[in-house]
């Protein structure tokens, strides 16, 4: 829980060092400006430019994240479980990977390393809220339901994670743009992002309204998944104004004689909020649809969903026989 308490700011912090443009404020890596990264003077730090305190800030909070990612790994290799060694193992790959991008995009200044490394934090983030469900008190007070619809759970949540993630790989496309790309490939990278939205709008619905319709439903997996759903509406008003305040109110949409006005102010206060809250809140979709992953694997096994189908295949073959 602590893990991910502390990496939700990170991802957050991070879409806001790169919506102002913060992230060669410090240019050298793992020193920040020849200093120790521990040992940078605070003053310095607190009382400097914004955009260094945002990047130096960004840096100290990771590196609390990995040092709490080799505690967990620690704890789990004294109570000898080996599963929690494991996914201990992959949560510090993880944050080690993220943290020599982060290195390198400073040092190299490469926009496809830019890119990967805003996927790889919401996948890191998403683990971890996998890591949380599965030592959870929560999960493991959920009992097996045995249930026809058990095989459509896994299906619908599994598909949510896939949809969601590749979403905001989508998404960190258009966010970080090379000098290179044409403007027909940015519009077909905001068509497949829009396109992929609406498969994430649909997947949310359809495991929400599975999940309340069967009234042997899992009371986390109809919770969990409204929530996904409220946060998806959310995530549609917040993209139409991130783009409203990055490029102006989207021509394919009705309304434009309203915000014709509109001026964009770039890298004002506003579009800094709108753009980060936008990639906070798809960082967010993908952590529910990862906990309705966990929750339907609990609650639903595959085993108990093959073993719901055989009996009536059984019944079937039999009926058969005694006809004959």
């Amino acid at each position: 829980m602590l893990l991910v308490c502390a990496t939700f700011p990170l991802i957050w912090i991070g879409g806001l060092v790169t919506t102002t443009k913060s992230g060669m404020a410090v240019p050298d890596w793992p020193s920040t400006y020849g200093y120790n990264m521990f040992l940078y003077p605070w003053q310095t730090w607190v009382f400097g430019p914004y955009d260094l305190f945002l990047e130096h800030g960004h840096r100290l909070l990771a590196s609390t994240v990995g040092l709490l990612c080799i505690a967990f790994l620690v704890l789990a290799i004294w109570r000898k479980d080996k599963s929690l060694i494991l996914l201990g193992v992959i949560a510090l790959v993880l944050v080690l990977s993220q943290g020599v991008l982060g290195g390198l995009r400073v040092v190299w200044d490469k926009t496809t390393i830019a890119r990967v490394h805003g996927c790889v934090g919401p996948l890191f983030f998403g683990f971890l809220v996998y890591l949380e469900c599965f030592t959870s008190q929560r999960l493991q007070a959920m009992s097996p339901i045995h249930s026809i619809r058990g095989g459509s759970y896994l299906r619908l949540s599994i598909s949510f994670m896939i949809v969601a993630f590749l979403q905001i790989v989508l998404g960190s496309l258009i966010r970080h743009v090379p000098l290179s790309m044409t403007h027909g490939a940015f519009r077909e990278a905001l068509l497949f992002h829009v396109i992929t939205a609406f498969l994430v709008v649909m997947s949310a619905i359809a495991i929400c309204f599975t999940a309340w319709r069967d009234s042997q439903g899992q009371r986390s997996i109809r919770f969990t998944s409204t929530f996904a759903v409220l946060l998806i509406v959310g995530q549609i008003v917040l993209g139409i104004a991130a783009y409203t305040v990055k490029y102006g109110w989207p021509t394919f949409l009705p309304g434009g004689d309203y915000f014709g006005s509109f001026v964009v102010q770039w890298e004002s206060a506003m579009q800094s909020v709108i753009v980060t809250g936008h990639v906070a809140v798809g960082s967010l979709i993908l952590a529910s649809s990862v906990m309705l992953v966990a929750y339907c694997l609990r609650c639903y096994p595959i085993a108990s969903s093959q073993a719901n189908s055989s009996p009536a295949k059984l019944t079937g073959t039999a009926g058969k026989e005694v006809m004959a």
